[in-house]
Protein backbone atom coordinates (compact mmCIF):
# COMPACT_ATOMS: atom_id res chain seq x y z
CA UNK A 1 0.00 0.00 0.00
CA UNK A 2 2.78 2.42 1.00
CA UNK A 3 4.60 1.48 -2.17
CA UNK A 4 1.63 2.39 -4.35
CA UNK A 5 1.00 5.69 -2.55
CA UNK A 6 4.63 6.75 -2.88
CA UNK A 7 4.67 5.87 -6.56
CA UNK A 8 1.43 7.81 -7.15
CA UNK A 9 2.72 10.90 -5.32
CA UNK A 10 6.01 10.84 -7.17
CA UNK A 11 4.29 10.47 -10.55
CA UNK A 12 1.81 13.27 -9.82
CA UNK A 13 4.65 15.56 -8.71
CA UNK A 14 6.63 14.79 -11.87
CA UNK A 15 3.58 15.37 -14.07
CA UNK A 16 2.86 18.76 -12.47
CA UNK A 17 6.51 19.79 -12.75
CA UNK A 18 6.64 18.75 -16.41
CA UNK A 19 3.48 20.71 -17.20
CA UNK A 20 4.86 23.85 -15.60
CA UNK A 21 8.19 23.48 -17.39
CA UNK A 22 6.53 22.87 -20.74
CA UNK A 23 4.50 26.03 -20.25
CA UNK A 24 7.71 27.99 -19.67
CA UNK A 25 9.35 26.37 -22.72
CA UNK A 26 6.70 27.74 -25.06
CA UNK A 27 6.92 31.53 -24.62
CA UNK A 28 4.24 33.81 -25.99
CA UNK A 29 6.82 35.71 -28.03
CA UNK A 30 7.08 32.74 -30.39
CA UNK A 31 3.37 32.95 -31.08
CA UNK A 32 3.76 36.71 -31.42
CA UNK A 33 6.47 36.15 -34.00
CA UNK A 34 4.16 33.96 -36.10
CA UNK A 35 1.27 36.42 -35.77
CA UNK A 36 3.54 39.35 -36.69
CA UNK A 37 4.73 37.60 -39.86
CA UNK A 38 1.19 36.67 -40.86
CA UNK A 39 -0.46 40.02 -40.15
CA UNK A 40 2.01 42.85 -39.64
CA UNK A 41 5.26 42.21 -41.56
CA UNK A 42 3.92 43.54 -44.87
CA UNK A 43 3.72 47.10 -43.52
CA UNK A 44 6.05 47.19 -40.49
CA UNK A 45 9.79 46.51 -40.46
CA UNK A 46 11.07 43.52 -38.53
CA UNK A 47 13.64 45.51 -36.51
CA UNK A 48 10.80 47.75 -35.21
CA UNK A 49 13.10 50.80 -35.53
CA UNK A 50 12.42 52.08 -39.06
CA UNK A 51 9.28 53.36 -40.76
CA UNK A 52 8.02 51.47 -43.80
CA UNK A 53 4.47 51.52 -45.16
CA UNK A 54 3.46 51.86 -41.52
CA UNK A 55 5.27 53.40 -38.55
CA UNK A 56 8.05 51.69 -36.61
CA UNK A 57 6.44 49.66 -33.84
CA UNK A 58 9.27 49.91 -31.31
CA UNK A 59 8.02 51.57 -28.10
CA UNK A 60 4.36 51.33 -29.13
CA UNK A 61 3.29 50.22 -25.65
CA UNK A 62 4.83 53.29 -24.06
CA UNK A 63 3.01 55.53 -26.53
CA UNK A 64 -0.31 53.93 -25.60
CA UNK A 65 0.52 53.51 -21.90
CA UNK A 66 -2.55 53.54 -19.67
CA UNK A 67 -4.85 52.97 -22.65
CA UNK A 68 -4.17 49.32 -23.43
CA UNK A 69 -7.79 48.53 -24.23
CA UNK A 70 -7.82 51.34 -26.80
CA UNK A 71 -4.65 49.90 -28.33
CA UNK A 72 -6.39 46.52 -28.70
CA UNK A 73 -9.31 48.27 -30.41
CA UNK A 74 -6.90 50.17 -32.66
CA UNK A 75 -5.34 46.92 -33.91
CA UNK A 76 -8.71 45.29 -34.47
CA UNK A 77 -10.31 48.31 -36.17
CA UNK A 78 -8.37 51.58 -36.25
CA UNK A 79 -11.23 53.27 -38.14
CA UNK A 80 -13.53 52.99 -35.13
CA UNK A 81 -10.92 54.50 -32.80
CA UNK A 82 -10.36 57.40 -35.23
CA UNK A 83 -14.12 57.95 -35.53
CA UNK A 84 -14.41 58.08 -31.72
CA UNK A 85 -12.43 61.34 -31.81
CA UNK A 86 -9.39 60.11 -29.83
CA UNK A 87 -6.74 62.83 -30.13
CA UNK A 88 -3.67 60.58 -30.38
CA UNK A 89 -5.35 58.23 -32.88
CA UNK A 90 -6.32 61.15 -35.14
CA UNK A 91 -2.84 62.66 -34.86
CA UNK A 92 -1.32 59.35 -35.96
CA UNK A 93 -3.92 59.06 -38.75
CA UNK A 94 -3.03 62.54 -40.08
CA UNK A 95 0.71 61.91 -39.81
CA UNK A 96 0.41 58.90 -42.13
CA UNK A 97 -1.53 60.75 -44.84
CA UNK A 98 -4.85 59.52 -43.49
CA UNK A 99 -4.12 55.94 -44.50
CA UNK A 100 -6.33 53.57 -42.52
CA UNK A 101 -4.54 50.54 -41.10
CA UNK A 102 -5.92 47.18 -42.14
CA UNK A 103 -8.40 45.83 -39.57
CA UNK A 104 -7.66 42.55 -37.76
CA UNK A 105 -10.97 41.69 -36.04
CA UNK A 106 -9.93 38.07 -35.44
CA UNK A 107 -7.01 38.95 -33.16
CA UNK A 108 -7.80 38.50 -29.47
CA UNK A 109 -6.28 40.57 -26.65
CA UNK A 110 -3.97 37.61 -25.93
CA UNK A 111 -2.86 37.51 -29.57
CA UNK A 112 -2.09 41.23 -29.51
CA UNK A 113 -0.17 40.83 -26.23
CA UNK A 114 1.94 38.12 -27.89
CA UNK A 115 2.67 40.41 -30.84
CA UNK A 116 3.56 43.31 -28.52
CA UNK A 117 5.93 41.05 -26.57
CA UNK A 118 7.65 40.01 -29.80
CA UNK A 119 7.82 43.65 -30.94
CA UNK A 120 9.40 44.70 -27.65
CA UNK A 121 11.97 41.89 -27.77
CA UNK A 122 12.97 42.75 -31.33
CA UNK A 123 13.14 46.44 -30.50
CA UNK A 124 15.20 46.05 -27.32
CA UNK A 125 17.32 43.17 -28.61
CA UNK A 126 16.21 40.71 -25.95
CA UNK A 127 14.51 37.32 -26.06
CA UNK A 128 13.74 36.33 -29.66
CA UNK A 129 15.37 39.54 -30.83
CA UNK A 130 18.80 38.51 -29.55
CA UNK A 131 19.96 35.15 -28.20
CA UNK A 132 21.52 35.04 -24.72
CA UNK A 133 25.23 35.91 -24.62
CA UNK A 134 27.44 32.86 -24.80
CA UNK A 135 24.98 30.76 -26.79
CA UNK A 136 25.57 29.63 -30.34
CA UNK A 137 23.06 31.09 -32.75
CA UNK A 138 22.10 28.93 -35.68
CA UNK A 139 20.29 30.76 -38.46
CA UNK A 140 17.68 28.85 -40.45
CA UNK A 141 15.73 30.63 -43.19
CA UNK A 142 16.90 33.95 -41.85
CA UNK A 143 15.68 33.32 -38.28
CA UNK A 144 17.75 32.67 -35.12
CA UNK A 145 16.90 29.28 -33.66
CA UNK A 146 18.85 29.30 -30.40
CA UNK A 147 16.46 31.58 -28.48
CA UNK A 148 15.14 29.09 -25.91
CA UNK A 149 17.28 26.01 -26.44
CA UNK A 150 18.63 26.33 -22.93
CA UNK A 151 15.12 25.82 -21.57
CA UNK A 152 14.80 22.53 -23.42
CA UNK A 153 18.22 21.42 -22.18
CA UNK A 154 17.26 22.36 -18.64
CA UNK A 155 13.98 20.47 -18.98
CA UNK A 156 15.79 17.41 -20.31
CA UNK A 157 18.30 17.54 -17.43
CA UNK A 158 15.55 17.80 -14.81
CA UNK A 159 13.54 14.97 -16.34
CA UNK A 160 16.65 12.77 -16.58
CA UNK A 161 17.45 13.45 -12.92
CA UNK A 162 13.86 12.70 -11.90
CA UNK A 163 13.94 9.48 -13.89
CA UNK A 164 17.06 8.36 -12.04
CA UNK A 165 15.59 9.34 -8.67
CA UNK A 166 12.34 7.53 -9.45
CA UNK A 167 14.24 4.45 -10.57
CA UNK A 168 16.19 4.46 -7.30
CA UNK A 169 13.04 4.94 -5.21
CA UNK A 170 11.31 2.09 -7.04
CA UNK A 171 14.29 -0.18 -6.43
CA UNK A 172 14.34 0.68 -2.71
CA UNK A 173 10.61 0.08 -2.35
CA UNK A 174 10.89 -3.25 -4.15
CA UNK A 175 13.73 -4.23 -1.84
CA UNK A 176 11.73 -3.29 1.26
CA UNK A 177 8.75 -5.26 -0.01
CA UNK A 178 10.93 -8.31 -0.62
CA UNK A 179 12.52 -8.04 2.84
CA UNK A 180 9.08 -7.74 4.45
CA UNK A 181 7.96 -10.82 2.56
CA UNK A 182 10.96 -12.72 3.89
CA UNK A 183 12.76 -12.90 0.60
CA UNK A 184 16.50 -12.33 0.80
CA UNK A 185 17.15 -10.38 -2.34
CA UNK A 186 20.40 -8.56 -2.89
CA UNK A 187 19.94 -4.87 -3.74
CA UNK A 188 21.18 -3.80 -7.14
CA UNK A 189 23.84 -1.14 -7.31
CA UNK A 190 23.33 2.08 -9.28
CA UNK A 191 25.75 0.79 -11.93
CA UNK A 192 23.67 -2.38 -12.36
CA UNK A 193 20.49 -0.30 -12.68
CA UNK A 194 22.04 2.02 -15.27
CA UNK A 195 23.20 -0.95 -17.37
CA UNK A 196 20.02 -2.94 -16.97
CA UNK A 197 18.31 -4.29 -20.07
CA UNK A 198 15.17 -2.20 -19.50
CA UNK A 199 17.02 1.10 -19.15
CA UNK A 200 19.29 0.42 -22.13
CA UNK A 201 16.22 -0.48 -24.23
CA UNK A 202 14.47 2.71 -23.13
CA UNK A 203 17.50 4.88 -23.96
CA UNK A 204 17.85 3.29 -27.39
CA UNK A 205 14.13 3.79 -28.04
CA UNK A 206 14.38 7.45 -26.98
CA UNK A 207 17.37 7.99 -29.29
CA UNK A 208 15.51 6.44 -32.23
CA UNK A 209 12.46 8.66 -31.56
CA UNK A 210 14.64 11.78 -31.17
CA UNK A 211 16.63 10.94 -34.29
CA UNK A 212 13.46 10.35 -36.30
CA UNK A 213 11.92 13.59 -35.09
CA UNK A 214 15.07 15.57 -35.94
CA UNK A 215 15.31 13.96 -39.38
CA UNK A 216 11.68 14.67 -40.25
CA UNK A 217 11.90 18.23 -38.91
CA UNK A 218 15.02 19.01 -40.94
CA UNK A 219 13.55 17.34 -44.03
CA UNK A 220 10.38 19.44 -43.78
CA UNK A 221 12.39 22.67 -43.52
CA UNK A 222 14.94 21.66 -46.17
CA UNK A 223 15.27 24.30 -48.85
CA UNK A 224 13.01 26.79 -47.06
CA UNK A 225 14.33 30.31 -47.42
CA UNK A 226 11.64 32.72 -46.25
CA UNK A 227 13.02 36.30 -46.00
CA UNK A 228 15.94 35.30 -48.26
CA UNK A 229 17.17 38.52 -49.88
CA UNK A 230 20.48 37.94 -51.72
CA UNK A 231 22.57 40.69 -53.22
CA UNK A 232 21.97 40.85 -56.97
CA UNK A 233 24.59 41.72 -59.65
CA UNK A 234 22.59 44.90 -60.38
CA UNK A 235 21.08 46.93 -57.54
CA UNK A 236 17.54 46.71 -58.91
CA UNK A 237 14.84 48.29 -56.74
CA UNK A 238 11.28 46.99 -57.04
CA UNK A 239 10.26 49.90 -54.83
CA UNK A 240 11.49 52.35 -57.51
CA UNK A 241 10.14 50.48 -60.55
CA UNK A 242 6.88 48.89 -59.34
CA UNK A 243 6.15 51.35 -56.52
CA UNK A 244 7.24 54.87 -57.43
CA UNK A 245 7.10 54.48 -61.22
CA UNK A 246 4.01 52.17 -61.15
CA UNK A 247 5.41 49.69 -63.69
CA UNK A 248 3.09 46.68 -63.84
CA UNK A 249 4.66 43.41 -62.68
CA UNK A 250 3.69 41.63 -65.88
CA UNK A 251 5.40 44.20 -68.10
CA UNK A 252 8.75 42.80 -66.97
CA UNK A 253 7.66 39.30 -65.91
CA UNK A 254 5.57 38.72 -69.02
CA UNK A 255 5.69 34.92 -68.67
CA UNK A 256 3.42 35.04 -65.62
CA UNK A 257 0.27 35.36 -67.74
CA UNK A 258 1.13 32.80 -70.42
CA UNK A 259 3.39 30.09 -69.00
CA UNK A 260 4.44 28.11 -65.96
CA UNK A 261 7.32 30.48 -65.20
CA UNK A 262 7.14 34.23 -64.59
CA UNK A 263 10.64 34.47 -66.22
CA UNK A 264 13.49 36.84 -65.45
CA UNK A 265 13.15 39.88 -67.74
CA UNK A 266 15.36 39.87 -70.81
CA UNK A 267 17.81 42.74 -71.29
CA UNK A 268 15.68 43.94 -74.20
CA UNK A 269 12.88 44.60 -71.72
CA UNK A 270 15.21 46.73 -69.61
CA UNK A 271 16.46 48.57 -72.68
CA UNK A 272 12.92 49.57 -73.67
CA UNK A 273 13.16 52.22 -70.95
CA UNK A 274 16.87 52.62 -70.40
CA UNK A 275 17.71 53.70 -73.92
CA UNK A 276 16.34 57.01 -72.71
CA UNK A 277 16.80 56.77 -68.91
CA UNK A 278 20.55 56.60 -68.50
CA UNK A 279 20.97 57.46 -64.82
CA UNK A 280 19.03 56.48 -61.74
CA UNK A 281 18.12 58.54 -58.65
CA UNK A 282 19.93 56.19 -56.29
CA UNK A 283 23.09 54.95 -58.05
CA UNK A 284 23.57 57.34 -60.95
CA UNK A 285 25.01 55.86 -64.14
CA UNK A 286 26.78 52.91 -62.53
CA UNK A 287 24.09 50.25 -62.22
CA UNK A 288 22.35 51.05 -65.53
CA UNK A 289 25.71 50.96 -67.32
CA UNK A 290 25.98 47.26 -66.39
CA UNK A 291 22.92 46.68 -68.59
CA UNK A 292 24.56 48.60 -71.43
CA UNK A 293 27.73 46.55 -71.07
CA UNK A 294 25.86 43.23 -71.20
CA UNK A 295 23.48 44.28 -73.99
CA UNK A 296 26.15 45.80 -76.27
CA UNK A 297 24.70 49.31 -76.18
CA UNK A 298 26.76 52.47 -76.58
CA UNK A 299 25.18 55.07 -74.27
CA UNK A 300 27.14 57.92 -75.85
CA UNK A 301 25.80 57.43 -79.38
CA UNK A 302 22.54 55.86 -78.22
CA UNK A 303 22.95 52.90 -80.59
CA UNK A 304 23.85 49.22 -80.34
CA UNK A 305 27.34 48.11 -81.36
CA UNK A 306 27.52 46.20 -84.62
CA UNK A 307 29.22 42.80 -84.42
CA UNK A 308 29.48 43.36 -80.65
CA UNK A 309 31.01 39.97 -79.82
CA UNK A 310 34.01 40.57 -82.08
CA UNK A 311 34.93 44.09 -80.94
CA UNK A 312 38.12 44.12 -78.88
CA UNK A 313 37.34 44.41 -75.20
CA UNK A 314 39.86 47.22 -74.63
CA UNK A 315 37.93 49.41 -77.08
CA UNK A 316 34.68 48.77 -75.24
CA UNK A 317 36.31 49.48 -71.87
CA UNK A 318 37.68 52.79 -73.17
CA UNK A 319 34.23 53.79 -74.45
CA UNK A 320 32.63 52.91 -71.13
CA UNK A 321 35.29 54.83 -69.21
CA UNK A 322 34.56 57.91 -71.32
CA UNK A 323 30.86 57.50 -70.64
CA UNK A 324 31.15 57.06 -66.88
CA UNK A 325 33.88 59.63 -66.31
CA UNK A 326 34.11 60.58 -62.65
CA UNK A 327 30.62 62.00 -62.29
CA UNK A 328 28.03 60.49 -60.00
CA UNK A 329 24.43 61.44 -59.26
CA UNK A 330 23.43 61.72 -55.63
CA UNK A 331 19.89 61.26 -54.33
CA UNK A 332 19.01 64.91 -55.00
CA UNK A 333 19.99 64.65 -58.66
CA UNK A 334 22.99 66.98 -58.28
CA UNK A 335 26.16 66.08 -60.14
CA UNK A 336 29.12 65.62 -57.82
CA UNK A 337 32.65 64.34 -58.21
CA UNK A 338 33.60 61.00 -56.70
CA UNK A 339 37.02 59.91 -55.55
CA UNK A 340 39.41 58.32 -58.01
CA UNK A 341 39.38 54.94 -56.25
CA UNK A 342 35.57 54.94 -56.28
CA UNK A 343 35.51 55.75 -59.97
CA UNK A 344 38.01 52.97 -60.71
CA UNK A 345 36.00 50.48 -58.65
CA UNK A 346 32.81 51.48 -60.44
CA UNK A 347 34.45 51.15 -63.86
CA UNK A 348 35.88 47.71 -63.03
CA UNK A 349 32.48 46.49 -61.85
CA UNK A 350 30.67 47.78 -64.95
CA UNK A 351 33.24 46.53 -67.47
CA UNK A 352 33.11 43.02 -65.98
CA UNK A 353 29.73 42.69 -67.76
CA UNK A 354 31.12 43.58 -71.20
CA UNK A 355 30.28 40.73 -73.60
CA UNK A 356 29.02 38.75 -70.59
CA UNK A 357 25.52 37.84 -69.36
CA UNK A 358 24.01 39.18 -66.14
CA UNK A 359 23.70 36.24 -63.75
CA UNK A 360 20.76 37.06 -61.48
CA UNK A 361 20.51 35.19 -58.18
CA UNK A 362 17.32 33.13 -57.98
CA UNK A 363 15.19 33.86 -54.91
CA UNK A 364 12.01 31.77 -55.28
CA UNK A 365 12.66 28.10 -55.95
CA UNK A 366 10.19 25.24 -55.48
CA UNK A 367 11.39 21.62 -55.22
CA UNK A 368 11.39 19.57 -58.43
CA UNK A 369 8.52 17.36 -57.27
CA UNK A 370 6.15 20.34 -56.85
CA UNK A 371 4.31 21.74 -59.87
CA UNK A 372 3.28 25.39 -59.95
CA UNK A 373 1.87 27.25 -62.94
CA UNK A 374 1.90 31.06 -62.88
CA UNK A 375 -0.59 31.42 -65.73
CA UNK A 376 -3.10 29.16 -63.98
CA UNK A 377 -3.02 31.37 -60.89
CA UNK A 378 -2.64 34.79 -62.52
CA UNK A 379 -5.05 34.41 -65.45
CA UNK A 380 -7.54 31.70 -64.48
CA UNK A 381 -7.46 32.36 -60.74
CA UNK A 382 -6.98 36.13 -60.85
CA UNK A 383 -4.43 35.93 -58.03
CA UNK A 384 -2.49 39.15 -57.38
CA UNK A 385 1.31 38.91 -57.43
CA UNK A 386 1.44 40.31 -53.89
CA UNK A 387 -0.49 37.32 -52.53
CA UNK A 388 2.58 35.10 -52.84
CA UNK A 389 5.39 37.62 -53.24
CA UNK A 390 4.31 40.26 -50.72
CA UNK A 391 4.31 44.01 -51.30
CA UNK A 392 7.18 43.97 -53.81
CA UNK A 393 6.40 47.59 -54.69
CA UNK A 394 7.76 48.46 -51.23
CA UNK A 395 10.94 46.36 -51.43
CA UNK A 396 14.18 48.14 -52.37
CA UNK A 397 15.79 44.68 -52.15
CA UNK A 398 13.57 41.80 -53.18
CA UNK A 399 13.09 38.99 -50.66
CA UNK A 400 11.08 35.79 -50.45
CA UNK A 401 7.94 36.89 -48.65
CA UNK A 402 6.05 33.62 -48.09
CA UNK A 403 7.39 30.28 -46.84
CA UNK A 404 6.11 28.57 -50.02
CA UNK A 405 5.66 25.39 -48.01
CA UNK A 406 3.08 22.70 -48.74
CA UNK A 407 1.08 23.71 -45.66
CA UNK A 408 1.05 27.35 -46.76
CA UNK A 409 -0.23 26.41 -50.23
CA UNK A 410 -2.84 24.00 -48.84
CA UNK A 411 -4.20 26.63 -46.44
CA UNK A 412 -4.44 29.13 -49.30
CA UNK A 413 -6.42 26.63 -51.38
CA UNK A 414 -8.74 25.96 -48.46
CA UNK A 415 -9.46 29.63 -47.83
CA UNK A 416 -9.29 31.30 -51.26
CA UNK A 417 -12.60 31.90 -52.96
CA UNK A 418 -12.76 31.08 -56.68
CA UNK A 419 -13.84 34.02 -58.81
CA UNK A 420 -16.69 32.36 -60.70
CA UNK A 421 -18.40 35.52 -61.98
CA UNK A 422 -17.64 36.31 -65.65
CA UNK A 423 -14.80 33.80 -65.65
CA UNK A 424 -15.00 31.41 -68.64
CA UNK A 425 -12.46 29.05 -67.08
CA UNK A 426 -15.13 27.87 -64.64
CA UNK A 427 -18.16 27.69 -66.96
CA UNK A 428 -18.12 23.88 -66.84
CA UNK A 429 -18.88 23.83 -63.09
CA UNK A 430 -22.64 24.06 -63.71
CA UNK A 431 -23.71 22.62 -60.34
CA UNK A 432 -21.72 25.22 -58.43
CA UNK A 433 -23.11 28.02 -60.59
CA UNK A 434 -26.66 26.83 -59.88
CA UNK A 435 -26.00 26.50 -56.13
CA UNK A 436 -24.56 30.03 -56.03
CA UNK A 437 -27.58 31.47 -57.84
CA UNK A 438 -30.06 29.65 -55.59
CA UNK A 439 -28.23 30.72 -52.45
CA UNK A 440 -27.51 27.13 -51.43
CA UNK A 441 -23.85 28.09 -51.06
CA UNK A 442 -22.30 31.53 -50.78
CA UNK A 443 -18.85 30.77 -52.18
CA UNK A 444 -16.68 28.14 -53.83
CA UNK A 445 -13.11 27.67 -52.67
CA UNK A 446 -10.15 26.24 -54.57
CA UNK A 447 -10.51 23.13 -52.41
CA UNK A 448 -14.04 22.61 -53.78
CA UNK A 449 -12.81 22.47 -57.38
CA UNK A 450 -10.08 19.94 -56.65
CA UNK A 451 -7.38 22.21 -55.33
CA UNK A 452 -6.28 19.70 -52.69
CA UNK A 453 -5.90 16.71 -55.00
CA UNK A 454 -2.35 15.37 -54.73
CA UNK A 455 -1.92 15.06 -58.49
CA UNK A 456 -2.60 18.77 -59.03
CA UNK A 457 0.79 19.69 -57.55
CA UNK A 458 2.67 16.37 -57.51
CA UNK A 459 2.58 14.66 -60.88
Amino acid sequence: MIYKLLNTKVLVTIALLCCSLLTIAAPDAKNGQSLFKANCATCHTKNMKADMTGPALGGVQERWEGREELLYNWVRNSGEVIASGDAYANKLFSKWNKSVMQAFPNLTNENIDDILLYVDEMYTGTGIGAPDPGTTTEVVNGEPTSGNNWLYLLLFGILATLALVLTRITANLNHLADVKAGQAVQRKSLAEILTSKRLVTFVLFALVVLGGFTTVKNAVSFGRQQDYAPEQPIKFSHELHAGINKIDCQYCHDGARRSKHAVIPALNTCMNCHKAIKAGPEHGKGEISKIYAAAGFDPVSGTYYEDYENIHKDTLIANMEAWLGADYLNKDGNTIKIKKDQAEEQLAEVTSYIQSPIEWVRIHNLPDHAYFNHAQHVVAGGVECQTCHGAVEEMPVLKQYAPLSMGWCVNCHRETEVQFADNPYYDTFENYHEDLKSGKIDKVTVEDVGGLECQKCHY
